[in-house]
């Protein structure tokens, strides 16, 4: 069993929550029907591009905020970055978010709330980007020691998503990643502590979205795709009818 590694938040896991993402173009070659996050250089909040009629994915506070999030998310080539003047010196190791939800009636992730972390391992040969399952309890970060799911530049350059769900069980949340890429199946689950096991479900909670840091600022644009109905109800089958067209197409507005 992989052990829990446990920090203290920082200020930069507080400006996580306080931000919320901004209205913007969907990235190039967002899928059809798929919304866009795109984090600009020097940024750590991205802003959402949604093509017309989509109304996910959800963001801000929520309330009754319920059990659980799922949706498909698509990394890509943009989340290869390299921090040539990082605020602190290991900050290319830092944990970087992917949507997640806050807790026990916080309104800061920083403090209580659950989500997936991912980063670029630029001391690796080949580089990979690893995604781990990522909750912070009353202000500790926690996350396992090994990568619950590592993706190659070619499985980031395929532009095939994985479904991410996260659901609170009582004193644990419980992580699952599923999904298939360059012919690889992926079924991955995990789980972490979670402090108030007594707190209603239904207690509100911050939705956030695809986010750089850490303490340092995003190197160069980076976008990635997702798919999430803002009713909260499951996307779309992984991958079905509607996830892609045959052609890249040009950014939207």
């Amino acid at each position: 069993m992989s052990r829990t590694i446990i920090r203290k938040a920082g200020i930069a896991a507080v400006l996580l929550i306080t931000a919320t993402a901004l209205s913007g173009c969907l990235a190039p070659g967002t899928p059809p029907g798929w919304s866009s996050y795109t984090i600009e250089r020097g940024a750590h909040s991205a802003t959402v591009g949604r093509p017309a009629g989509a109304t996910g994915p959800l963001e801000g506070w929520i309330s009754p905020g319920g059990a659980s999030r799922t949706y498909d998310f698509i990394l890509t080539p943009t989340a290869e970055y390299v921090l040539t003047s990082p605020t602190q010196s290991e900050d290319q190791f830092d944990w970087n978010k992917l949507p997640g939800f806050s807790d026990c009636g916080d309104f800061d992730l920083a403090r209580n709330g659950a989500m997936f972390g991912w980063r670029w391992r630029t001391d690796t040969s080949p580089r990979v980007l690893e995604i781990v399952p990522y909750a912070n309890s009353n202000g500790v970060h926690q996350y396992p020691e090994s990568a619950l799911v590592t993706l190659s530049h070619d499985d980031l350059a395929a532009i095939q998503p994985l479904r991410y769900s996260i659901q609170i069980d009582g004193s644990v949340y419980r992580f699952a990643i599923d999904g298939t890429i360059n012919g690889r199946d992926i079924h991955e689950t995990a789980t972490l502590p979670r402090s108030c096991p007594a707190n209603p479900t239904s207690t509100g909670k911050w939705f956030a979205g695809f986010y750089f840091g850490g303490t340092s600022t995003a190197p160069s644009q980076m976008y990635a795709y997702v798919r999430e109905p803002a009713d909260g109800t499951e996307p779309g089958q992984t991958g079905g009818d509607g996830s892609f067209g045959s052609a890249i197409a040009a950014p939207a507005h």
